[in-house]
Order: structure tokens, then C-alpha cells, then sequence
């Protein structure tokens, strides 16, 4: 057990300084770039993956570092001051490959978005789909491990009101997750016409099966007490 605890802290300790690194590196990359901008870099794309929005080379360099930064520090307080906290310690490092998977994928739609404003690349939506697809999967992979809490995982009204169809409900949606996820990514390699239309629809499929399932499960425990 001492050595179970000590190999989780380890990985925990290790995810919190990569992450950190990362972010540190996002700001480097922010300086370096930032007097090389155009006036208009795209931050925003439609539903067809056309450029539609543009920001300016201040917030088009700084704004995700920044965003980033503000996920890492509430990345340290939520399990302080989350109601339910003794239950991240019982995660382990779950949290926080949650975590740091979420802070890579946001990354990698910085460095992305960076290329494409510097005429590196042509086209964000593909990597869009392909990050968004890992995401998931790696969410559903670890969603059976995520303890009852008020920050992380799958708050519906019922999940909250009963800690058995929390833990049943992420159990559920854990490979409905991943399925769903390797459909996006399958989704970034068609043609450009199938990726949103298939990312929507896998969208709306890992989110609202679980959340009716949590309702009708809570619906038949309340009945049986």
C-alpha cells in the first residue's frame, strides 16, 4: 500500500511539474511570436471550419497562455475547497491526468492556431476533431475512477443528489465515452463535409445518454427507497 501511495504521488507530482513546464513554454512561444503577428489572427472558426472570428496579435499571442495559467491555479484549488474533498485525495492522480490532458489538448489548439497565423498551416478543424477525440477518450477511460465530487465529471441534478448513480452513471458513460471518441477521430480523416456533422452528433450522443440514464436510474432507486 505504501508503495501503491508513493507511485501515485510520484505521477502526480510528475503531471503537476509537466503541466507547469508546458505553460511556461506557451508563454516563451507567446513572446517569441507575438512581434511577428498579423493584425488579424483567427480565433474562431464556423461550423463549415471557415475562419469567422480574428483577435488581435496581443490576445492572439497571450490569451490561451493566460487561459491556460488560470485552469493550472484552479487546478490546485479545487480539490482544497471542493465540498468533497477528501475524495480527489482518494483519486489519486486521476485528477490530474485529467487535468494535464486538458491543458495539452488547449496547447496543441494554441501552437495550431499560432501556425496558422503565421502561415505554417492552412487548416485548424481536422486537429480539432482529432484532439477533441483523445480528450474524450481519455475521459471515459478514467471516468469509472473519478469519486463523488462538485467539480469534475458528469453533475447532473441526479448524479449529485446520490452518490450510487454518480458512480454507476460514470461507470456507464466511461465507454460510450471512448466510442465516442474514436469516432471523431475517425471523423478528422474524412471529407471535409462528415467531421462536423459527425463531431456534433457523437457530441450530443456522450452527453445526453448518460445524462437520461442518470435520471432514470435515480428515478428507480428513489421509487425502491
Amino acid at each position: 500500500m505504501a508503495n501503491e501511495n508513493n507511485t501515485t504521488s510520484q505521477g502526480e507530482r510528475f503531471l503537476k511539474i509537466f503541466s507547469a513546464v508546458l505553460i511556461i513554454i506557451n508563454f516563451i512561444i507567446a513572446f517569441l511570436v507575438y512581434p511577428k503577428l498579423p493584425e488579424q489572427v483567427p480565433s474562431h472558426w464556423n461550423f463549415k471550419g471557415e475562419v469567422d472570428g480574428y483577435s488581435g496579435p496581443f490576445a492572439g499571442a497571450f490569451m490561451l497562455p493566460l487561459v491556460l495559467l488560470g485552469c493550472y491555479i484552479m487546478f490546485w484549488i479545487i480539490p482544497r475547497i471542493d465540498p468533497r474533498r477528501a475524495n480527489y485525495m482518494k483519486m489519486g492522480r486521476v485528477f490530474w491526468i485529467i487535468s494535464t490532458a486538458l491543458i495539452v489538448f488547449l496547447s496543441a489548439l494554441y501552437w495550431s492556431t499560432i501556425a496558422i497565423a503565421l502561415g505554417y498551416m492552412e487548416n485548424l478543424p481536422p486537429l480539432i476533431y482529432l484532439g477533441s477525440g483523445l480528450l474524450f477518450i481519455i475521459l471515459g477511460n478514467y471516468f469509472g475512477k473519478i469519486r463523488f465530487n462538485y467539480t469534475l465529471g458528469i453533475r447532473t441534478p441526479w448524479t449529485l443528489a446520490n452518490e450510487e448513480v454518480w458512480y454507476k452513471t460514470h461507470r456507464f458513460a466511461g465507454p460510450i465515452w471512448i466510442i465516442g471518441g474514436l469516432v471523431m477521430v475517425i471523423a478528422g480523416f474524412l471529407p471535409s463535409f462528415w467531421p462536423p456533422v459527425i463531431f456534433v452528433i457523437s457530441l450530443l450522443i456522450i452527453t445526453l445518454i448518460p445524462m437520461v440514464y442518470s435520471f432514470i436510474l435515480f428515478r428507480k432507486i428513489d421509487d425502491t427507497n
